[in-house]
């Protein structure tokens, strides 16, 4: 597959994002939303942190007698920007090469 010069840059510059962001050793595989939520509430768990899931969505978070509440929504954010690639069109979706 040959790529136009615009076609290459682009690619190229989705690629230095994700070694700048992740190494070049990028994660193959990337987890699903709830498996990467789970892992993080057991990691804070095992750091002392107790966690009660409220209605609509909200999720307080205690430690030491300190609260902070936050929704699964702010999460579902942090997950998107820590795989992009989970929410981006790839490039060859979006020129018609796919």
């Amino acid at each position: 597959m040959k790529y136009t010069r615009e076609e290459a840059r682009i690619k190229a510059t989705q690629k230095a994002w994700e070694y700048r962001h992740y190494g070049k050793h990028a994660q193959k595989e990337v987890p699903e939303f709830a498996d990467w939520f789970l892992n993080g509430v057991r990691k804070y768990e095992a750091k002392g942190v107790e966690f009660d899931f409220l209605t609509d969505g909200l999720v307080r978070m205690t430690k030491n007698g300190k609260s902070v509440l936050r929704a699964v929504q702010n999460f579902r954010d942090e997950y998107d920007s820590k795989f992009p690639a989970t929410t981006k069109v790839k490039l060859e979706e979006c020129a018609g090469m796919a």
